[in-house]
């Protein structure tokens, strides 16, 4: 995907006050993304109670750390592989320009690491990697991807410094979480293990890699009892791995159950148990003729040059007319040009042959609401939650298009979830509070907000939101105009977008200060205007008029439970 999961950009939301009407979407403002908090460094619990801690910053350039990739000898190796390793090398040496962002050069490292990886040229691969990591330290994938490695070349204590970092990053990713556990077992330590096993339980009861994690576990603590149930467990998830058969006899002999231990020992095989792993599988798709022209496309994009990607991405799908990923990277690809209907094929297609694929199933549901459809977005949202229940993202749009639909109590769910699983997301904070609002509850959408500039005090749509509820709220209890212009006078000094003012505006308003509230409203309109934006002023005129005419000129609400308006 192109992005972390190259999913859809989604727009940015404003609390739109329902009740009042002040809904303009902040485009001028940084995404909401800008207002989360950066990475933790690796810890080795992969539990962690709260919010990462930013790591500190590093005084030396990342360039200073890159190390040189190996050249690998490829005498013997197939021409076709040749050809594919010299194109990868030839898009990374394109990136190696001062003026190439350093996100664009990590996915060229880290795309030549996985083309080596997938040949098995493990020494260039960990180079790439490393260097991609060093670019981009946030990117959970290339840091997965090391891991993934050093554990197949045996290296665990590094393996598990690897997967640490990868789960600090994600931390509801099973199969991080799972190859953790699998390392920690290698290297004898049974209570790391076992926290990183029943952490991937808790993100996906029943997972059998998980359970059979525990069953090992438990066997070596001779819980024979706990070893049974685990691994009975595992099977019943995943009955074709039948090299579990081998533990499961053991714990059956360790209880006495020598008869149920003679026919597991008859069943045992060579077959194990993997946790899902889609990255792990894309390396195998590497193989494959539409690879390069993924890797070109998702470079162009990257770099802005969405007809140059979507190019590449037409190519990557004409060589092989079922690839997913290319399918994926043309959606969003066209999605960006403005082709909503030829994005939303392209989903489509991608869902006619791996109906389970999730992000396609949220991309697509991010499509259905942005084309008036939210009945059908639901559908494909919650496919995508059901099948990653522990993402915050696909909570949060499950929960915007339920809103469309009316249903504010089923969307309130999934928001309150969202917000659990990424506090730092201020876009479903602020959807959030405005769910609370529609609900009546507009002393709790307050406190949220509250909640969320403590949070994120530099977040332009925390504070925009924040400061327009205490400045307009429907319930005059709800309301502090002297903190609502504090919170304007300082959005507007940070972000002086027309939104910023016409925000000032309504805490001008709420304090009395009509005159200047209506100069504030004429220089945001004015703003709108100068961009081209002449549609949103019509909606902005009464307010003007309100502010110049009336005494007092603040926005009509009502006293809690008297519901009359002023």
């Amino acid at each position: 995907m192109i992005a972390s999961r190259g999913r859809l950009p989604v727009g940015i939301a404003v609390l739109a006050l329902g009740l009042v009407g002040l809904a303009p979407v902040l485009a001028q403002a940084p995404e909401a993304g800008a207002g989360q908090e950066p990475a933790a460094t690796q810890a080795p619990v992969p539990a962690p109670a709260r919010p990462p801690a930013p790591a500190p910053a590093s005084k030396a350039s990342p360039e200073s750390e890159l190390v040189p990739i190996p050249e690998p000898d490829l005498e013997g190796v197939e021409p076709d592989v040749v050809r594919q390793i010299q194109e990868a090398r030839s898009v990374l040496d394109k990136s190696l320009g001062a003026d190439v962002a350093a996100a664009v050069r990590s996915e060229a490292y880290g795309e030549l690491g996985r083309v080596y990886h997938a040949y098995g040229l493990t020494g260039p691969a960990e180079a790439a990697y490393r260097d991609a990591h060093v670019l981009a330290p946030g990117d959970f994938r290339w840091v997965y991807y090391l891991g993934y490695l050093l554990q197949g070349e045996g290296r665990f204590e590094e393996a598990a410094k690897a997967y640490g970092q990868a789960v600090n990053l994600k931390s509801h990713d099973v199969a991080a979480l799972v190859h953790l556990g699998e390392v920690y077992l290698e290297l004898a330590n049974l209570p790391y293990a076992e926290a990183a096993f029943q952490r991937a339980l808790s993100v996906e009861p029943g997972l059998a890699a998980a359970e059979a994690g525990l069953g090992q576990i438990a066997l070596s603590k001779k819980d024979y009892q706990g070893a049974a149930d685990h691994l009975e467990a595992a099977l019943a998830a995943a009955p074709e791995a039948n090299k579990l058969h081998y533990p499961l006899a053991l714990a059956y002999r360790g209880l006495g159950r020598m008869d149920e231990a003679r026919d597991q020992l008859a069943q045992r095989g060579l077959v194990g148990v993997k946790p899902p792993d889609p990255l792990a599988d894309q390396l195998q798709e590497l193989k494959k003729g539409e690879r390069v022209q993924i890797l070109r496309g998702r470079m162009a994009y990257r770099a802005g040059h969405y007809k140059e990607a979507a190019a590449s991405f037409r190519a990557a799908v004409e060589a092989r007319p079922d690839s997913v990923p290319a399918r994926i990277n043309l959606g969003s690809a066209l999605a960006r040009l403005g082709d909503r209907v030829g994005a939303i094929e392209q989903f489509h297609q991608v869902l006619a042959v791996a109906p389970d694929n999730a992000t396609a199933q949220f991309d697509l549901g991010v499509l259905l609401i942005q084309d008036g459809a939210p009945d059908q977005a639901v559908e494909h949202l919650s496919a995508a939650a059901a099948s990653d229940p522990g993402d915050g993202e696909v909570q949060r749009e499950l929960g915007k298009a339920l809103s469309l639909l009316g249903r504010s109590k089923e969307a309130l769910e999934h928001l309150h979830r969202a917000v659990e699983l990424a506090p730092f997301d201020a876009e479903a904070r602020v959807d959030e509070a405005e769910e609370l609002v529609r609900l009546g509850r507009v002393a709790d959408a307050r406190d949220r907000l509250d909640e969320a500039h403590a949070l994120m005090p530099r977040s332009p749509v925390v504070v925009t939101a924040f400061a327009r509820l205490l400045a307009a709220s429907p319930l005059y209890d709800v309301r502090d105009g002297k903190r609502a212009l504090k919170l304007s006078q300082e959005l507007v000094r940070a972000w002086p977008t027309p939104e910023s003012a016409e925000t000032l505006a309504m805490a001008l308003a709420e304090v009395g200060r009509c005159d200047e509230a209506a100069a504030w409203q004429r220089h945001a309109m004015d703003a709108l205007h100068k961009a081209g934006k002449d549609n949103r002023i019509g909606a902005m005129e009464p307010l003007l008029r309100r502010y110049e005419n009336d005494a007092p000129c603040r926005y009509p609400g009502h006293a809690s439970g008297d519901g009359k308006g002023q």
